[in-house]
């Protein structure tokens, strides 16, 4: 919940950072304090358009708690940083203030897309322009300059598999050396014709990154405008079917689909033979959001429903931070069979019985992406063949843009000029829906420049 006239009183200041003011993205210096009923609170005040206060944590214990285990950043390759020109996050690129190394960048191959959701961060507008293939290798070559081959690459739009060149950029990012290549997707594509996804999956498509917004027609109706279900069930059965793992991407709005976030995670353990992940995302207003407007959900919010609608399956602090980001911007754990498991699953939370010390003595600050649960596995031996990753990810926009954690983004965009974007700082939007950058990075929007 966010007002712009009463500030709750705080009782405890916990830190201090640079957030933004939602109506001219101006940046402020701001104050992280709880209030007496144990919440949290990002407040700042801009000159022209007065107080602005954020709920960042309903849990101030918690916070702190996810605060503490924050590891140490990896900083990006120092020789590609940019020169600062400016006050964050308008120099973009990555700049000298930059902290952390990237782990996943993704390629806007398209901005058309052949569905209109009423809840949308991506450029998919009313300008259709897909991107050429022969000017793609670019950006390959700037992903591969700043982050090395080694960093994980994902194509996304608007919608990717309405490019008619898909799987010839798939193709090209692989013969470049990306190890790997995924597509960001709706899914409506892969889910009517099995053979266009086979043909994605022979040109070395590594993943798909399916929107899947819960197990009933009532969240896909809201959020996407049509009942998406038996599409999204069909996009399953056809990776299963081509050979390729689906990480499964929910969008969690408060009142349309929270409730829906257990059965999402029994579905995937069904499934676990064809689905790697689920990654929780709350809601965000940065792009479109033309949904009913509700109290957003915090990261906290979604920790906390994860472990009321799983029956043990996976607790409060059975969620940890990532290695590779700001410990307020991804979190999760990973799930494997295990005979000591409690649960009728028979799945168990490797971060159950992993100590503070021994996270942080097996984290790999070398690792592909970041250090994910996956190679803590490996290094114990223990088979990640069944295993569900189940990540929640806390993206940032105007309200909840906090500028320290963005200098420790790890997830890029990257623009047609070579420099690559934190993903929040790419995707911010004022309070009127005006981008700070625009698509592709052909010139700053008008507005949102200050």
């Amino acid at each position: 919940m966010t007002v712009q006239a009463s500030i709750p009183h705080a009782i405890s200041l916990l830190g201090s950072t640079r957030a933004l003011c939602p109506t001219c993205l101006t940046a402020l210096p701001a104050t992280i304090a709880a209030d007496a009923e144990g919440r949290v609170w990002m407040s700042r005040s801009c000159p022209q358009h007065g107080p602005v206060e954020t709920l960042v944590w309903h849990d101030v214990e918690h916070y702190r708690w996810i605060r503490s285990l924050a590891f140490d950043p990896v900083r990006p390759n120092e020789s590609e940083l940019r020169p600062v020109t400016g006050p964050c996050p308008t120099s973009c690129g990555i700049c000298m203030r930059h902290r952390r190394r990237p782990t996943l960048v993704e390629i806007e191959v398209t901005q058309r897309c052949n569905l209109r959701c009423p809840v949308c961060f991506m450029s998919a507008g009313p300008e259709a322009r897909d991107m050429p293939l022969a000017e793609l290798r670019a950006f390959y070559e700037a992903i591969a300059r700043t982050a090395t081959t080694d960093v994980g690459v994902q194509l996304t739009g608007g919608e990717p598999t309405v490019h008619p060149e898909l799987a010839n950029i798939i193709a090209l990012g692989r013969s470049m050396g990306f190890w790997g290549v995924e597509v960001n997707t709706n899914g409506v594509a892969i889910a009517s014709d099995l053979d266009y996804l086979r043909t994605l999956v022979d040109a070395g498509l590594t993943g798909v990154y399916l929107q899947f917004d819960g197990l009933t027609p009532g969240p896909y109706q809201q959020l996407r405008g049509a009942d998406l279900l038996a599409v999204k069930l069909k996009a399953v059965e056809n990776c299963r079917a081509a050979g390729v793992q689906a990480v499964l991407a929910m969008t969690v709005v408060s009142g349309t689909n929270d409730a829906e976030i257990g059965g999402v995670i029994d579905y995937a353990l069904a499934n676990v033979d064809v689905i790697a992940g689920v990654a929780l995302q709350p809601a965000f207003t940065s792009g479109r959001f033309d949904a009913t407007r509700v109290e957003p959900l915090t990261m906290g919010d979604v920790i906390r429903l994860l472990d009321e609608q799983t029956s043990g399956l996976v607790r409060t602090r059975d969620i940890v931070p990532l290695g590779c980001s700001h410990p307020l911007c991804d979190t999760g754990t990973y799930l494997v069979p295990d005979a000591r498991a409690e649960h009728p699953s028979g799945y168990r939370a490797i971060t159950r019985d992993l100590t503070r010390d021994e996270y942080r003595a097996r984290y790999r600050p070398d690792s592909p992406q970041g250090s994910v649960f996956s190679d803590i596995l490996a290094h114990q031996g223990i088979s990640t063949e069944r295993g569900l990753s189940v990540i929640v990810m806390n993206f940032m926009d105007a309200w909840t843009c906090d500028l320290e954690r963005m200098e420790e983004c790890s997830m890029f965009v990257t623009m047609a000029n070579g420099a690559l974007i934190p993903f929040c700082s790419y995707q911010l939007t004022d309070k009127s829906g005006c981008r700070l950058y625009a698509p592709w990075g052909d010139a700053l929007a008008e507005k949102g420049t200050t």
